[in-house]
Formats: C-alpha cells, structure tokens, sequence
C-alpha cells in the first residue's frame, strides 16, 4: 500500500496543554511525539478511542482531509455531544467527544462508536492507528476548532463565546495560547 500523505491542521488548532498520559480521556484530540523507528508521521494528531495496556488507540487526523475531521466529528455528534469541557481541571477547556469513561460514564463507548464509524468511509479505518506509550512523550491535549461546535444554537454555544472570551481577555487579544509547560 502506498504511504498516505500528512494534511496539516495547524490552523484549526486553538491551542494545546501539556497531558499526562494517565489523563487521557475516550474523544480528546491530543498530539505527541512518536519516536519510533520507520514511523512516518512523529507528531499524530490523534482522536484518541482507547487505551489497552500500554498501547492507545484512535485515528490519526493527519491522514485525513479537513472535510473528513468534520464529518468524523458530525457522525460523533449524532451519537453523542461534542463540546469544550474542563473535566480534568486544566488551565483551559479542550474539545472532547463525549464518550464514556470513569470520570463521566455515558451511553456511548468507543467500541460503539468504532462499529458506528469505521464502516462508513475507507478513509477512516486507513487513518486508525494504535501507538505505544512507551515511545509516545510530550502528550498535549488539542482545542480543535469543530464545525459542529460552532454551528451550535442554544446555551452550550453561548457559554463557549464567553469561555474564550474569557480566555482572550485572561491572555491579552494579542497573545496565542499554544501551552502550558
């Protein structure tokens, strides 16, 4: 098979905090370093499903054209909400497919949204990927910018506008959040 080719996603990325990976949580977008030998893409940006072990598993958005991330997120969306939360008491929110996990158990896990997903474009069993912790380092969870958060209509919308409003006025209008270390 042919080596798929990276898309970059900077401009959709709000900003990035530094994870521990024990935090990672079933629908967050997080990025790291993978130093592994013969690895093509050494920064995924992975929608991240799974953790088994000491592997964690998801689709690598960097093999995935704009239009497919939105429309991976929109398939996500219908089965259950995507929003900013602050779950993990970060220094900011993250964006996050609510799937289940400890810390806020739902209907929807990853295996269900795997057998929801997977079959409905090509494109996205091409782009899963399962990592090694072991080689992974530099874990950030990503602020995505969604479609389906934006076009939003109701109160979840609203308090995003004012969440990084907030987050604007906190850091200067000039300034660009890209982490914490």
């Amino acid at each position: 098979m042919a080596r798929q080719h990276k898309i970059s996603h900077k401009r959709r990325i709000l900003y990035e905090q530094t994870l521990q990976e024990n935090y990672l949580l079933p629908g967050m977008i997080v990025t790291f370093n993978y130093d592994k030998p013969d690895v093509y893409d050494r920064r995924p940006l992975l929608f991240f499903m799974y953790k088994e072990k000491s592997n964690i598993h998801g689709i690598n958005l960097n093999y995935l054209h704009e239009s497919r991330v939105q429309k991976l997120f929109k398939l996500g969306q219908s089965l259950t909400p995507v929003w900013e939360e602050n779950l993990l008491g970060l220094r900011l929110p993250y964006t996050r497919l609510q799937l289940s996990n400890p810390r806020a158990v739902t209907s929807v896990d990853s295996k269900l949204l795997y057998r929801t997903v997977m079959p409905r474009d090509i494109w996205y069993q091409r782009a899963y990927r399962t990592y090694s912790l072991g080689t992974a380092s530099a874990m950030k969870v990503v602020n995505y910018k969604l479609d389906v958060i934006s076009e939003k209509v109701g109160r979840r919308a609203s308090e995003t506008v004012s969440k990084r409003k907030n987050i604007k006025q906190e850091l200067g209008d000039n300034e660009e959040i890209q982490g914490e270390d």
